[in-house]
């Protein structure tokens, strides 16, 4: 079977890797001490390039691109450890608001969405919330907190998960609406998240995605998370090789030691299998994809996590620090491994629907 990128494919990432030039990690620090955590700006380059777009139908003013197509982008968005929420604020609102009016602004970089689901002592689930959303007219008042809100500092619009009478349901929340308080904290990979909290909040109706539509978007997030963490694995690795080819002790590089050697054959090893298992998991159709997709996740992330422990040990102190990238690529794997599940709560499932 031939896994090489078409053309489209390969212009995509071509694209994604002439946007990122010069992204260094100084860049990166002057990036996060913004107020909303990354540059606004860039948001809006990156959408009329059309990487936001690619997520979204054409009838959102899109392109309709297949998973295999954002997967690339995504892995690509991770080997230049990009700081853009592409995965958080792209993505995944793109599949949540299909159909809808918000989408387009989306698309085009003029809003920028995140999900607010995580609340205290509820892990990973998506439905019983405490947040209320009790009816009112033809729409809904909607009180409680969400924690965890990821790039919320920059957000325009929350898509919020909410009990309501019939259910679990998702309402879109304006950030300057009335009664709506976001308080950022920085988070392991220097992003802004907050704590959403809502006081007697007027929204209108209820989101058209229910609860099929959310666990379909939370699935295709699962695979692009797994993607950014093998471009985050894969760069790590790359990083290292030079380094080791470079570093010398005892009168020679370090890397012409054996075990060295050995360790980083281990790492090529795990980086190949990555992107092997990867391919797979974006063949699966059918129901079986979504347990597929928590497999992959929890085989990527561990994986990953793996070969950026030996690149931060194999530089030693240094990548420990903030001035190398190696520390900054660990922090955002240990962010992606925990998305919408950890490596122990998605190996749980997907045995248990074995």
């Amino acid at each position: 079977m031939n896994f090489d990128l078409d053309e489209n494919q390969s212009l995509f990432k071509a694209t994604v890797e002439r946007f990122c030039t010069g992204q260094d990690v100084a860049a990166r620090h002057r990036t996060r001490t913004l107020p909303a955590g990354f540059d606004r700006a860039r948001w809006q380059e990156l959408a009329a390039l059309g990487i936001i777009g690619i997520a979204a139908g054409e009838a959102d003013g899109g392109l309709d691109g297949s998973l295999l197509d954002c997967a690339t982008v995504a892995q690509a968005l991770g080997h230049a450890q990009a700081t853009e929420p592409w995965l958080e604020c792209g993505f995944l609102p793109a599949r949540i608001l299909a159909g809808t009016p918000d989408c387009a602004a989306i698309v085009t970089g003029d809003r920028l969405a995140t999900l607010a689901f995580a609340e205290p002592e509820r892990r990973f689930e998506l439905d019983g919330c405490t947040v209320q959303a009790r009816p009112v007219g033809d729409g809904h008042i909607l009180s409680g907190t969400k924690h965890f809100v990821l790039s919320g500092a920059a957000a325009d619009l929350f898509l919020v998960t909410a009990a309501t009478p019939s259910g679990t349901a998702l309402f879109a929340v304006p950030r300057d609406a009335a009664g709506v308080d976001a308080k950022p904290y920085p988070i392991v990979d220097g992003s802004l998240a907050i704590v959403l909290t809502l006081r007697e909040v007027a929204v209108g109706p209820a989101l058209p995605c229910d609860a099929e539509q959310l666990r379909n978007a939370v699935t295709d997030t699962r695979l692009m998370a797994a993607a950014e963490m093998l471009g985050l694995a894969q760069r790590l690795f790359a990083d290292t090789l030079a380094y080791v080819k470079t570093r010398e002790q005892f009168g020679q590089p370090i890397g012409r030691f054996q075990i060295i050697q050995h360790r980083m054959v281990d790492c090529y090893s795990r980086v190949e299998q990555m992107q092997s298992s990867l391919w797979r998991g974006l063949l699966v159709t059918g129901g079986d994809r979504h347990r597929a997709a928590r497999g992959l996740k929890a085989f990527v992330a561990d994986s990953a996590i793996a070969v950026a422990q030996e690149a931060v040990q194999l530089h030693g102190g240094m990548g420990m620090t903030d001035e190398l990238g190696i520390g900054h690529g660990l922090k955002r794997l240990q962010l992606l491994s925990k998305l919408f599940g950890d490596t122990a709560s998605d190996i749980a499932t997907y045995a248990k629907a074995a």
